[in-house]
C-alpha cells in the first residue's frame, strides 16, 4: 500500500494510511497481535498492511460506507479498523480469489 503512504505512528502504536479523498485510517498494534500473533514489530505491521493492501482497502471503504449509511456526520474523516473488520475483508478477498499473503521476512 505504498501509494497510500502507510506509515508507523509510534506515538499511538499504530499503522496509519489514507484512502479515497483523504480519509485517514488507523490500525493499532493490538489488531496485528490478533491477526499475526504476539509481539508484532512496527516493520511486521507495515509489511502485513502492504502485503494485504487489497483487503485493507476493502475494509476501509466498507467502514466509510457504513459510517455514511448510519447517518454519521459526513465530516468524519478519521476511522479505526479492528481485527474483525480486517478479517472480514480478507475473507471477502479469498472469495474473489485474492490470496491474503504473509509478508516476506526482512
Amino acid at each position: 500500500m505504498p501509494a497510500s503512504g502507510a506509515m508507523w505512528r509510534a506515538e499511538i502504536d499504530a499503522v496509519e494510511f489514507h484512502v479515497d479523498g483523504g480519509y485517514r485510517f488507523v490500525v493499532h498494534r493490538n489488531v496485528f497481535r490478533t491477526l499475526r500473533g504476539p509481539s508484532p514489530t512496527p516493520e511486521i505491521c507495515l509489511a502485513f498492511v502492504e502485503a494485504n493492501a487489497d483487503a485493507f482497502l476493502v475494509a476501509a471503504r466498507t467502514r466509510i460506507a457504513e459510517a455514511m449509511s448510519a447517518s454519521t456526520s459526513a465530516a468524519t474523516m478519521a476511522f479505526h479498523l479492528n481485527s474483525r473488520q480486517v478479517r472480514r475483508a480478507m475473507a471477502d478477498a479469498l472469495q474473489r480469489d485474492v490470496v491474503p499473503t504473509e509478508p516476506a521476512r526482512r
